[in-house]
């Protein structure tokens, strides 16, 4: 066999091997284009099929609470009650005009098939009359409505009929949510009925100066002018916020709306339900968060708990020997890391009890009992206490915060030349309200003994005996003077 034969059968060779490598190469290319192209269109598929389910999602958790969500017309009618309602409206400009002038329109939810309704304070809170409009047109009128302004939340009661079916929404657990969270508001903003957005939830825990005593939910979902009272409700259709404020500079939404959260309102509305009014536990300190200079100089972790700005004169924390630049780190065993969570834990927390704070001063850990007082009815009180700088004192078996009297105060009251301890607030059911001691009143003696100082009141208080009846000489407000008898077992509060 020749040479040049040889030669020639092996470049042959290699063209056949290098075309059927080609063509292997091919085909695998034609197939990894196929198989990409299907896993494409299958991924599209899915995200279609996704998208779908995250829409029935919105839409089961929409219906259940639409049928409950109700408008709310308060009506006003004067012009001095239309200014008062638009100052209260959060973050909604004064200069908007309505379409009927004489009402203010709002959002509410039911939340007992009774006939009980949750929206905001300020939506009815100088309404003369208040309307209640089911979403099936049935109107009702409200015969009696509570409010708490410090949360600005508001129940309604309307009368409904034996045979009468209502629907209602549950409430969820706004502790479980978390930023980033599927949220939807349901309300009335521009009175379009039964309007639905929907949003995350972008922060927790955020305050705002003109509702005091509450956090917010913040979310994107659009909260307009009219959603106020509405309900903010997750994925499974229950409750978990009520729509309260916007920031906005145009009035309407940017983004930005804030709901009270669900746990907030459950109990508020329990104590209004039940009480008609909301008792809070008071200690009396004011609160700020760590920062991070503050960490440096009290040597403290950020997060370690919250500071104590200022101690209130009078008030549980002071008699307890609490200090500013105390850093509380625990109520009732419970962490506390945030302002909010102090304010929640301790206001619901049973008066006339001791609870338990835990705190670090001078880089030590330390423990202390307080015992619960009730909020006092006007707390700008107790900053003129500490504005005033005024001796003050706080008798816990009576029920009395008590302060020396300013010549100011004496004469404002009308008291004459009479002198003595001041009665700044007085405990509901106390044994010093049980005996008929008010606020306002002047204490000028116990027992017979003048008690012209905070020294003189405890002094003759220490010599006093409540078994055998405390007696104080009193003067009310324009002069009239009277005697007390505070006793066991008469006034005792059971």
């Amino acid at each position: 066999m020749s040479i040049d034969f040889i030669f020639c059968f092996k470049k042959v060779r290699r063209m056949f091997l290098s075309g059927f490598r080609f063509f292997v190469f091919l085909c695998c290319l034609c197939f990894c284009v196929f198989v990409l192209a299907e896993d494409e269109a299958v991924q599209d598929k899915n995200t279609i099929v996704n998208a779908g389910e995250l829409s029935v999602a919105f839409r089961n958790a929409a219906n259940r609470v639409l049928p409950a969500t109700v408008k709310i017309i308060s009506r006003i009618q004067t012009t001095e009650e239309r200014t008062a309602m638009a100052k209260l409206i959060p973050a909604i400009p004064t200069t908007q005009r309505r379409r009927n002038p004489g009402d203010n329109t709002g959002t509410g939810v039911l939340i007992d098939p009774r006939g009980i309704v949750v929206t905001n304070n300020h939506v009815v809170t100088v309404a003369r009359e208040i309307d209640v409009e089911l979403p099936d047109g049935r109107i009702y009128f409200a015969r009696k409505f509570r409010h708490d302004p410090d949360t600005d939340i508001a129940v309604i009661w309307f009368d409904v009929e034996a045979n009468e079916k209502l629907p209602y929404a549950s409430f969820g657990d706004s502790d479980k949510l978390d930023i980033c969270d599927w949220v939807i508001a349901v309300g009335n903003p521009f009175e379009l009925d039964l309007t639905v957005s929907a949003g995350i939830v972008s922060a927790k825990g955020r305050s705002l100066q003109r509702v005091s005593r509450t956090e917010f939910i913040q979310t994107d979902a659009a909260i307009n002018p009219g959603n106020s009272g509405g309900p903010l409700i997750n994925l499974n259709g229950e409750v978990i916020g009520i729509n309260t404020a916007i920031a906005s500079r145009s009035g309407g939404s940017q983004g930005i709306g804030f709901a009270v959260p669900s746990n907030n309102v459950k109990w508020v509305v329990d104590q209004l339900v039940t009480k008609d009014r909301v008792d809070r536990a008071w200690f009396g300190v004011v609160l700020a968060p760590i920062t991070q200079g503050e960490a440096v100089r009290l040597s403290v972790r950020m997060k370690a708990g919250v500071i104590i700005d200022k101690v209130l004169p009078g008030s549980p924390c002071e008699e307890a020997g609490l200090l500013p630049d105390d850093v509380i780190i625990k109520f009732d065993g419970q962490p506390v890391k945030e302002v909010y969570q102090f304010q929640r834990l301790s206001e619901r927390a049973e008066i006339n009890r001791e609870h338990t704070i835990d705190f670090i001063r001078d880089r030590k850990f330390k423990k202390v009992n307080v015992s619960a007082m009730l909020l006092p009815k006007d707390q700008r009180r107790l900053h003129f206490i500490e504005d005033m700088k005024l001796p003050s004192h706080f008798d816990t078996q009576l029920g009395i915060l008590l302060m020396e009297a300013p010549d100011v105060m004496i004469k404002r009251l009308k008291m004459g030349d009479k002198r003595g301890m001041i009665a700044i607030t007085v405990l509901p059911d106390g044994r010093a309200f049980r005996a008929g001691l008010t606020d306002g009143m002047l204490i000028t003696a116990v027992d017979g003994i003048p008690t012209l100082t905070v020294k003189r009141y405890i002094e003759a208080r220490e010599g006093s005996s409540i078994s055998d009846g405390i007696k104080l000489d009193i003067v009310e407000p324009q002069g009239t003077e009277k005697k007390i008898i505070i006793k066991l077992g008469t006034t005792d509060p059971q």
